[in-house]
């Protein structure tokens, strides 16, 4: 008898949906929160030098140790506090792995980003999801209740928050993270356009982990590197489920680049904070327009008239935003990448025709 692949898949995944990211035809791409920005002529020169002589035969180092020693003597760290992933993605992966799977919890807000849900799920892992309050607030109290039910758990907190883009109390992280008795992560995608972090604390708590990346103020999504930052017996535990060679070897070089340049490529993260404001501004002057503070670069907004019609019109003129309308707390909302001023007013001016 010829097996049927439903019938061997896990029966807990059967449901499960993929994250999924549409393919739709567009001049200015707005939607996944990626730096509008190139890269400096001078760093893009020093990466084409660094692809003529790399060594592509060869295995990449494991360990990424040259990486992590930059960072760690960056953001004053141990490189044991360090541990590299193929994108953020990749280290949320692990940290499941090592601390999820059956009898455990996976403990967020919602809305927030799906990734975490996603990844428990596929570990087998009970998901618990706590909302937040209508300001985009978050319930401390909720979550630490939802981890002290459980014998294991592990609590995600964007900060900034996707898609929400506001910072949450730091009163009410620090109670999590002091009273839940479970793995606090917080993903700190954003940090470089918040300017907020929770860095200087991780020596004072265990439970903590830091999650970073260079895909957003970098402009690196596409070669996809992300860094964990936590006390070494984290680390370690996430060392023994990691994939061997996770990131390759003109990732890891490209990454250096980039963090020995530092100084040349941030001044695009203050042009898109300057962008983000003007564009806030200008969307709360628009009548039927209620955007919503942002410490991140991006903007969620309202529109009085149907998101879904604003949506489709913007679709039409080549302006690629995300979508995010669904019952609860995102109904009726998009998500708008803050872009280059040209792309910002387009933008704008496509949105003002509609509500004139």
């Amino acid at each position: 008898m010829k097996a049927k692949i439903a019938d061997l898949v896990r029966p807990d995944l059967v449901d499960l949906k993929p994250y999924k990211v549409e393919d739709i035809p567009h001049r200015i791409k707005a939607d996944a929160n990626e730096n509008p920005f190139d890269m400096p002529e001078q760093v893009r020169k020093l990466i084409a030098d660094e692809c003529l002589r790399h060594q592509f035969n060869r295995y990449p180092d494991p360990a990424a140790l040259d990486l992590r020693g930059a960072l760690a003597a960056e953001l004053n760290l141990d490189v044991d506090q360090l541990a590299i992933g193929n994108g953020s993605d990749e280290l949320i992966n692990y940290i499941m792995a090592a601390f999820g799977g059956h009898g455990s919890r996976v403990i967020f807000s919602n809305p927030t980003f799906s990734i975490y849900g996603i990844f428990a799920k596929v570990w087998g892992t009970e998901v618990l999801d706590v909302p937040l309050s209508p300001d985009f607030q978050l319930d401390p109290d909720g979550i630490i209740s939802a981890a002290k039910a459980g014998d294991r758990s592990i609590i995600f907190i964007c900060y900034p928050n996707n898609p929400t883009g506001n910072c949450f109390s730091r009163q009410a992280i620090l109670d999590v993270i002091e009273h839940s008795g479970a793995v606090v992560v917080l993903d700190e995608a954003y940090h470089e356009f918040a300017g907020k972090t929770f860095l200087p604390l991780l020596g004072n708590y265990e439970n903590l982990i830091i999650l970073r990346t260079f895909s957003k103020a970098f402009g690196l999504a596409g070669l996809r590197v992300g860094y964990m930052m936590a006390g070494g017996d984290i680390i370690r535990e996430i060392m023994k489920v990691k994939m061997v060679y996770n990131i390759n070897s003109l990732s890891q070089k490209i990454a250096l680049i980039l963090l020995k340049h530092k100084n040349e490529v941030f001044p695009y993260v203050e042009k898109i904070m300057q962008e983000r404001d003007r564009l806030a501004g200008q969307l709360d002057s628009m009548k039927g327009i209620t955007p919503f503070p942002s410490d991140a670069n991006f903007i969620l907004f309202r529109p009085s008239t149907d998101a879904e019609a604003v949506f489709s019109e913007l679709v039409k003129n080549g302006i690629l935003i995300r979508n995010l309308n669904k019952p609860g707390l995102l109904q009726n909302c998009l998500r708008v990448t803050v872009g280059k001023p040209e792309e910002n007013d387009e933008f704008l001016g496509i949105l003002r025709g509609l509500h004139e």
